[in-house]
């Protein structure tokens, strides 16, 4: 058997989500991207350094686990931009695969060049959202869609009748965890009317 030994420089994940694809999902972010969107909202994932430098083989068990304590049925692989670590990418799409688990992408490239000379991650999901987001272009009528440029590609028929990402809902995950919070989804429905996000956590004392 192939011993498979590829790492991920990731951002952060969240074991159980109701908020980044259809149906409880594991979520994983991805650290560092090159594209260069204006206005990207995850600033903070757009850097090489390192954050968490994880085996895949961890994540998996990670996903493992989440399936079994949580019943998830997906994972969504965020960013950052996924396929700039081709190597854990595909690792991490096969294995969870064979948990018998959906897979979506989002990604600022194009899905015509990302086939050319990805096809073999490709071939393991199911659903990619492909494109860079443009903030002049700003989708107010699809859910997680950052702008209208982008597409919903239903690479297999997993999600074919399914409308989640054309609905315009706009929500986020809170998870806190000894009073540190995390936050996925939409932040900018935390902000106020300048942008500044109003949301705190204080703990008691």
């Amino acid at each position: 058997m192939l011993l498979k030994l590829a790492n991920l420089n990731i951002n952060n994940f969240v074991s159980q989500t109701l908020i980044e694809g259809p149906g409880k999902r594991f979520a994983v972010w991805f650290q560092g991207c090159s594209i260069g969107c204006r206005n990207c909202s995850n600033q903070e994932m757009l850097s090489f350094e390192k954050r968490m430098f994880l085996p895949v083989s961890l994540l998996i068990e990670k996903i493992k686990e989440s399936k079994e304590k949580f019943g998830i049925l997906g994972l969504t692989i965020l960013g950052g931009e996924p396929f700039l670590q081709p190597d854990g990418l595909l690792e991490l799409v096969e294995e969870t695969k064979k948990l018998g688990l959906n897979i979506i992408i989002f990604s600022g490239f194009l899905y015509e060049n990302l086939e050319k000379q990805f096809f073999e991650i490709l071939a393991h999901i199911d659903l990619l959202i492909d494109g860079p987001f443009i903030s002049s272009k700003l989708d107010k009528n699809r859910r997680l869609i950052g702008s209208t440029n982008q597409r919903i590609i239903k690479i297999s028929d997993c999600f074919e009748n399914e409308d989640y990402f054309e609905k315009p809902v706009w929500e986020v995950d809170i998870h806190i965890n000894n009073s540190i919070a995390t936050v996925n989804g939409d932040g900018s429905i935390l902000d106020d009317a300048d942008g500044k996000n109003i949301f705190n956590i204080e703990k008691n004392k």
